[in-house]
Formats: structure tokens, sequence, C-alpha cells
């Protein structure tokens, strides 16, 4: 994507333009972080935190099958 132009407005308010926000899925509403980086300003859209734990929590019910299952072949093969 090229880089864009945008103009501050009052408040320090810019446009998003709509190709960039829909890249991004950045909706009214979404959560932003902001970071200085070199001498440049870094957004980044935040993910829902539900989204964050429910990946979380797949993981956890993944590692926890897999070590159900070595358990169950060590107790197997008499170990």
């Amino acid at each position: 994507m090229k880089g864009k132009i945008v103009r501050v407005g009052r408040k320090g308010v810019i446009v998003i333009p709509v190709d960039v926000r829909e890249a991004l899925g950045i909706v009214e509403g979404s959560l932003l972080s902001l970071e200085l980086s070199g001498g440049a300003i870094v957004l980044k859209p935040l993910k829902p935190l539900r989204i964050k734990l429910g990946a979380r929590v797949q993981e956890i019910v993944r590692e926890s099958k897999r070590e159900e299952l070595e358990l169950e072949e060590s107790v197997r093969s008499g170990h």
C-alpha cells in the first residue's frame, strides 16, 4: 500500500483513509495503540481482549490434550 498524506485537524484529529481502515479491520470505536518510533507515529489496531483470550484458551486446550495423549501412551507402554 502506498503512503498516504493526511491533514491534522482541530485537537490533533486525523482521518484514517477508508482503504486503510478496511485493510486493517478498523471500525468506529476500534482501539488503536499509538507509539513513537524513530520520529514516526505508529498506530496499531488492538484486537479485542476476548479474541486474545480465546486464542490462548484454544492453545491451552491443545496443549492439555497433547499431554493427556502422551500420558495415556506412557501408561499403556508401562512407563
